[in-house]
């Protein structure tokens, strides 16, 4: 099946003229500089466009798995330049390409010494002794579990599109079921996660819309934007990097499989990761339409967390419409910025 969509990919994008898919749209384009790295990793630093408005920097999370851009999609479509023109001091973690030196590493080591790392590194640099995680899907569970962790380093904890309770997680959570995928199995044959297999498992969440998006390039040529925009989704969807070996043994096996992380028992370098030691003010952004995550997972947060300042936001939008939406600008992240601004200390 997934060979058929392919060959029917193929063929569509061969239809399609090439002056309407390429070149590649330029993507990531709000002003930045690199302040730190470690290993495969960079700190970004993108200061206030004007006048800064509030003290406690925020720092976004993305996926392993795929390119930190997309929370800088496009201007006038980007999550990161919306923040920056509200007056916040924004940075981002970069995680890079895991190289060999990755293939030892844990979920450990990226949280408590690369997160870590990066949030001690802003700490010093804003003379504050806490800041604002703001996670998007695994980066949010990443913010949730440091935040745990490392609870009197994070003012506020903002998460979007994060799965929480991975019984209620849909496709993903039936495929890795432990009688059907060995993932010790896959590590072990591949190491890291091969970009082509992560990426032929997220087509199958929805396969028909690999072929329909040639469809709506076609039907929408001559709507104002729309191309660019187009190319500017292909360009950062085909732009993956392989997931680390260890640290995907551990998430598929602790949170997939076991749903540990909703019990109270996942274990991170031999501490236990209690969301209930979550103290600080916590806001979960949902979308309707997401078909990686889906609403009912997400919304278990508010359960496990051991603040009484908890909120959740839901929007009419899929899981990466939540940072590429035409919509984003004017409904869905002026709350959240309104949000995480009256929690700055």
């Amino acid at each position: 099946m997934l060979k058929i969509a392919e060959a029917v990919r193929e063929a569509a994008s061969r239809i399609v003229p090439a002056e309407l898919r390429g070149p590649e749209a330029s993507t990531g384009r709000t002003p930045h500089e690199v302040v730190r790295t470690h290993g495969p990793t960079r700190l970004l630093y993108y200061p206030p466009a004007g006048e800064r408005q509030h003290k406690t920097p925020v720092l976004f999370i993305y996926s392993l798995i795929n390119k930190y851009y997309i929370l800088d999609f496009m201007p006038g479509r980007s999550i990161i330049e919306h923040f920056t023109q509200q007056g916040h001091a924004c940075y981002v973690i970069d995680w890079g390409v895991p190289g060999v030196a990755e293939a030892r590493k844990t979920l450990a080591d990226y949280l408590l010494t690369y997160l870590g790392g990066a949030i001690k590194h802003i700490c010093r640099a804003e003379q504050v002794d806490a800041v604002t995680l703001f996670g998007y899907c695994m980066g949010g569970m990443m913010g949730l579990m440091y935040t745990a962790l490392r609870p009197e380093r994070v003012q506020a904890l903002a998460t979007l599109a994060t799965p929480v309770d991975f019984e209620v997680e849909g496709l993903l959570n039936t495929w890795t079921r432990t009688d059907l995928f060995n993932v010790d199995a896959l590590v072990d044959a591949y190491g890291h996660i091969p970009t082509w297999l992560l990426e032929a498992g997220f087509r199958m969440l929805s396969p028909l819309s690999n072929l329909t998006k040639w469809r709506d390039l076609w039907q929408n040529r001559e709507r104002d934007g729309f191309v660019e925009t187009w190319r500017a989704m292909e360009t950062w969807s085909s732009d993956n990097v392989p997931f680390p070996g260890e640290v995907y043994r551990q998430y598929i096996r602790d949170c997939y499989q076991h749903n540990l992380l909703m019990k109270g028992e996942m274990m991170i370098d031999g501490e236990r990761v209690d969301l209930q030691r979550i103290t600080c003010p916590v806001l979960s952004v949902l979308a309707e339409r997401d078909h990686i995550v889906p609403v009912e997972s997400g919304e278990k947060i508010v359960d496990l967390v051991g603040t009484e300042d908890v909120t959740v936001m839901t929007f009419k939008t899929g899981h990466i419409g939540l940072s590429t939406s035409g919509k984003g600008p004017t409904v869905i992240w002026p709350p959240m910025s309104r949000w995480v601004a009256e929690r700055s200390a």
